[in-house]
């Protein structure tokens, strides 16, 4: 089979190609806005390490980063922060041990009159120690925008989806949570940094430290869906797939070939083709006119066939 007749082979089929086309791109646009909008909210945060500087800790960081993308696209933080998420909202700092740093109680120092060495209060410590801690528990829950008072924590976190990009050439790592709803995208993407520090301290890496950089926004607008997108790989995808369907049934179909075709298959040209022609019964074609019938057929006698015309005679003749 040349080019010309592939060519005339998808020229015959045009519109059944053009039509299931069609029936592609319906497709791909109802299924398209049938899909949920989903909001993304992003963090970013820097990857150090611990008390190193230079190129061998830039290269360090870079490594750590891809290998945290990983995790976070796994969804090996997704217990963290459903349980980071949680303890916010439930009032409760004892259950964010976990993942705020550890505040060790302060020794105080208090001079005796007689000049005797500092003397410390435990009860003291203790006390000055879990301001702190909840402190910082009531400050880290602000950051990710859900306290026992505020925002009602997202039920469903595990409906969100994480996601980690490393920024190239930088110790920068892009943290996306993507939801149904911009605040439970926006809760999540801010609670993945807390959620990683809890990973870092359970693998017992203590020369790793995530800084945050910069925390989500809540997003206006859902994602784009990307519908022309869509469209376009809808028609390229039709017309191949049409195509080799009409190639296919080509193939198969039973039919006489073009004249040029049986020319060059017989060594012989062509002259003349005659076109299709609907053959109509004489008597029936005069009744359906309503015209009398000018010729009549009788049955063939001794293998002769006569014709009786009916009207004035036309020619020489007795």
């Amino acid at each position: 089979m040349t080019a010309g007749d592939v060519y005339r082979a998808l020229w015959r089929h045009k519109f059944f190609i053009v039509v299931l086309t069609a029936v592609f791109v319906a497709a791909a646009w109802y299924a398209t806005s049938q899909q949920a909008r989903r909001y993304e909210a992003s963090t970013l945060v820097r990857v150090q390490e611990r008390g190193d500087t230079g190129n061998a800790s830039l290269v360090a960081a870079q490594t750590l980063a891809e290998t945290y993308a990983k995790i976070i696209g796994s969804g090996a933080l997704k217990g963290d922060i459903k349980t980071f998420v949680a303890g916010c909202a439930s009032g409760n700092p004892s259950s964010l041990k976990g993942f705020l740093p550890p505040v060790a109680p302060r020794r105080a120092q208090t001079s005796s009159p007689n000049g005797s060495l500092p003397s410390t209060t435990r009860s003291v410590r203790r006390a000055a120690a879990a301001r702190r801690f909840r402190r910082a528990y009531t400050q880290a829950c602000r950051a990710i925008g859900v306290t026992s008072r505020g925002l009602v924590a997202p039920r469903k976190i595990s409906e969100v989806k994480l996601s980690g990009s490393p920024v190239q050439g930088v110790d920068l790592l892009t943290i996306s949570a993507r939801s149904k709803t911009p605040a439970n995208a926006t809760i999540a993407a801010n609670a993945a940094p807390w959620a990683l520090r809890a990973f870092i301290r359970r693998t017992g890496s203590g020369t790793e430290k995530v800084v945050l950089v910069k925390a989500a926004t809540k997003p206006s607008s859902p994602v784009s869906q990307q519908l022309p997108l869509k469209i376009a790989i809808a028609v390229m995808f039709g017309l191949i797939f049409n195509g080799a369907l009409a190639l296919l049934l080509e193939l198969f179909r039973d039919r006489l070939p073009e004249p040029d075709e049986l020319g060059q298959a017989l060594g012989r040209p062509v002259l003349a083709t005659i076109p299709n022609l609907r053959l109509h019964d004489t008597a029936n074609l005069a009744a359906s006119r309503g015209a009398p019938k000018s010729v009549s057929m009788e049955q063939p006698r001794d293998g002769e066939r006569s014709t009786q015309t009916t009207g004035p005679r036309v020619g020489p003749g007795p």
